[in-house]
């Protein structure tokens, strides 16, 4: 006979120590016909002016990310769902 076993398997997931992570208080999405540019930007304020504000701020682009449209519908649907209030 011919039997189909399961086998569980343990997932982790793990942050090399020359992986890059960083902060982005700033995201832009854009897209073509068959794809979703989303795009992560970190925004850096200049010094104060003399008179204490700051009047300048430098916005980085810090990475890139290219998913096609099923991807990008699935994680649109995954936080529609997360951020609704309840």
């Amino acid at each position: 006979m011919n039997e189909k076993k399961s086998i569980q398997a343990e997932r982790f997931f793990e942050q090399l120590p020359d992986a890059i992570s960083f902060f982005s208080d700033f995201a832009q999405i854009a897209h073509t016909g068959n794809e979703v540019v989303i795009q992560f930007y970190e925004t850096i304020p200049g010094p104060p002016g003399p008179e204490g504000h700051i009047t300048k701020v430098r916005t980085r682009l810090k990475a890139t990310i290219t998913i096609g449209l099923t991807h990008a519908q699935t994680i649109g649907k995954l936080l529609t769902e997360k951020a609704e209030v309840k």
